[in-house]
């Protein structure tokens, strides 16, 4: 094949070529093993990191790209695809959950996915809990996050507790509510 950054074409038998199909649309992890690389391998107007919706707008209005945000849509809808296709092919649960929080963060940072579960705040025991959430840890733990009072906490969840298989077959992205103040009463 001719490989010049992650696209190539094939060539049959006939002489005719064609674009490959896609290939190399791995997810990438860090040195801990399990959170995703920030670096990205292809430039956005000199940046590897950090991309913002207004720089791929501006990439695509820079190299004649139209209708940039009806693409931008489109490939979204795909993305949200992303458990039901995982789970038709059978991915690993832990791989599903990751991914899927990864995708959904990249798409809150450009204002195309707005979670619809309401701000977590209430009263346990006579203190006042808000910011309630759980955060992938560097070496394959959760972090169960919240303040408590105004200040905050930290548990980790490693692999040992129950509530680690849960989080990883559910993803971090569909606990629920009383799932996570469950584990504030339990943990914080």
């Amino acid at each position: 094949d001719d490989h010049n950054k992650n696209f190539s074409f094939m060539m049959d038998r006939m002489g005719n070529w064609r674009l490959s199909p896609a290939y190399d649309l791995t997810y990438i992890l860090n040195m801990g093993g399990v959170q995703p690389n920030q670096d990205h391998c292809m430039f956005i107007r000199s940046k590897l990191r950090n991309i913002s919706k207004e720089d791929v707008l501006q990439f695509a209005f820079d190299n004649g790209i139209r209708k940039p945000e009806s693409i931008i849509g489109d490939v979204k809808n795909a993305l949200l695809q992303f458990r039901t296709v995982a789970v038709k092919y059978a991915v690993d649960e832990k791989w599903i959950g990751r991914v899927e929080a990864t995708i959904l963060s990249h798409l809150k940072e450009w204002g195309e996915y707005e979670d619809d579960k309401p701000t977590l705040s209430v009263e346990i025991n006579g203190h006042q809990v808000t910011d309630v959430h759980i955060e992938q840890a560097y070496k394959g733990n959760f972090h169960l996050c919240a303040k408590i009072d105004g200040r905050e906490k930290k548990f980790v969840i490693s692999k040992n507790k129950n509530e680690f298989s849960l989080i990883e077959s559910l993803g971090i992205a569909n606990l629920t509510e009383k799932q996570l103040l469950t584990m504030v009463e339990k943990f914080l």
